[in-house]
């Protein structure tokens, strides 16, 4: 058996330190103390010091967690990964996660539903990336999937045609085809799909301008042909760039 000799308040509101037999034990909150009845020389068992200090990891992991979500929305599992790290066990972290699904400030459906509006709101994401944030936030793939397939699709095509747009600015110096190509992978690789990448750059309405592509082609061969010691192998070279054969041939024919 051990008596309580004294409980300490501390500087934080709601915390006290308590003493047993003369010497520090433990820190509880203002709940534990009433829940336990805690006052001085009550007198307890071991096995009730040790209920004392579960309950009181338990009642700290939460309000841990609490204060983790009150700065933003957070998924279960980011939710469990802050506990473990911040080394509770496993029981106060099942207790936590359960207490928090019951009073419903975990939701896994509601907030993939709030990312994806946030992410169409605020970034140039497509459905392939938004998929990919959400699987390594934990959240379960069916409600992905489900959340998914709710999005706006024409909100969808307006971010993807607002980001091609921004494609074509960077692409001007580039050949039409290779603006073409770069604003189509740029898409693919903001997760959008073949569907809304077609229609977003079709949306464009962009048209080649001869004369502007045949004076960025005569600017490119002075800057690159040095590098070539055959004509070949400056040809292939512009063709990669988009450039087309007859173009290229009859431009280096009248340089001749």
């Amino acid at each position: 058996m051990a008596k309580v000799t004294k409980i300490q308040a501390q500087k934080r509101k709601g915390r006290y330190n308590i003493y047993l037999d003369g010497k520090y034990a433990f820190p509880v909150a203002e709940t534990t103390l009433i829940e336990f009845r805690l006052m001085k020389d009550v007198e307890l068992t071991d096995q009730q010091v040790a209920e004392i200090e579960h309950r009181e990891n338990v009642n700290k992991a939460y309000g841990d967690a609490v204060n983790y979500l009150s700065y933003q929305l957070r998924t279960e599992k980011e939710i469990k990964e802050y506990l473990y790290k911040k080394e509770y066990h496993k029981d106060a972290v099942e207790f936590t996660l359960e207490k928090l699904r019951n009073l419903h400030y975990l939701d896994d459906a509601s907030y993939a539903k709030s990312f994806i509006t946030d992410q169409l709101r605020m970034t140039a994401n497509g459905p392939k990336i938004i998929e990919q944030k959400l699987f390594q936030k934990g959240v379960p793939d069916n409600i992905i999937q489900d959340s998914l397939f709710d999005i706006d699709q024409d909100t969808l095509l307006e971010n993807a045609i607002e980001f091609a747009k921004k494609q074509a600015r960077k692409q001007k110096r580039a050949s039409f085809q290779q603006m073409l190509t770069k604003i189509r992978q740029s898409l693919y690789q903001k997760g959008f799909n073949s569907e809304i990448t077609n229609e977003a750059i079709k949306k464009l309405d962009l048209e080649v301008d001869e004369d502007e592509e045949l004076d960025k082609l005569k600017k490119m061969i002075e800057k690159v042909q040095h590098r070539y010691d055959t004509q070949a192998k400056l040809i292939n070279y512009l063709m990669t760039k988009g450039y087309h054969y007859d173009e290229i041939k009859r431009v280096l024919d009248a340089n001749n």
